[in-house]
């Protein structure tokens, strides 16, 4: 049971930890969007992608380590889904399509606002597992 509270535990800020990596691709999304000159321009939020598809992962799997719901896999697998396969997707079809790239944006809200409900939600337990 100690192995799974820690886990829990480890769950519960990998999620903390993920909200703020969002947080700083928002950041880079802005910075992109109001770069004079071109310049750092878009690469950095490009680039920084791959760190948040690749993080994403992290939750998952601690989530079901801890054994930490449905509800709380569900989430973070729905957040797996968008940051690792569908914002990339959109994004590229954002170029030919502008309502796609506008769905971009709205599915970074999502990748960025679940974690922040289950991070919440799982600290609300007082830490320990369901």
């Amino acid at each position: 049971m100690d192995r799974r509270r820690g886990a829990y535990q480890a769950y519960h800020w990998a999620l903390g930890a993920f909200v703020l990596l969002g947080a700083v691709q928002i950041f880079l999304a802005g910075l992109g969007v109001f770069s004079s000159r071109g310049d750092p321009g878009f690469e950095p939020h490009r680039t920084f992608s791959i760190v948040i598809a690749a993080a994403s992962l992290v939750p998952v799997v601690l989530a079901v380590v801890a054994r930490a719901g449905a509800r709380q896999i569900a989430g973070c697998a729905v957040v797996l889904v968008l940051a690792g396969f569908v914002q990339h997707a959109l994004a590229s079809a954002g170029f030919d399509d502008a309502w796609l790239g506008g769905l971009h944006a709205l599915s970074g809200l999502v990748i960025v606002g679940v974690p922040a409900w289950l991070f919440w939600d799982s600290g609300r337990r007082s830490l320990t597992p369901p």
